[in-house]
């Protein structure tokens, strides 16, 4: 995961300048929406099974596993951000890809120094 490490620098308040808050906020909100609405996201034993939407078992990693899954979790790591904190109530923008797609001008993403 590309997303785990948004959530933990959104609940650390350390989010690189370029990244707005509204913006990681609206972007994982819609990820997680995609991703848990795509259906067969659980197995006959209740585990979360491997994919990006739905169970996608050819596109995991020989070492992945369904442990590997629970991952996922980590993305709701700004709930423990209080409700009224600047993450919850800053106004939701869109993200980079979001911008792109829609032709709107954005700030390229790029590795931290």
């Amino acid at each position: 995961g590309a997303f785990q490490p948004l959530a933990l620098l959104a609940l650390k308040g350390e989010l690189p300048e370029s990244l707005r808050e509204g913006q990681v906020r609206n972007a994982l909100t819609s990820v997680m929406k995609r991703m848990f609405s795509a259906g067969e996201i659980f197995g006959e034993k209740g585990f979360l099974q491997l994919g990006f939407a739905g169970h996608q078992p050819g596109i995991s990693d020989g070492y992945t596993n369904n442990g590997s899954m629970y991952l996922t979790s980590l993305v709701f790591l700004p709930l423990g951000l209080p409700a009224d904190h600047s993450f919850w109530t800053s106004e939701a923008l869109n993200w980079t890809a979001k911008k792109a797609w829609n032709g709107e001008e954005f700030p390229k993403d790029h590795a931290e120094e």
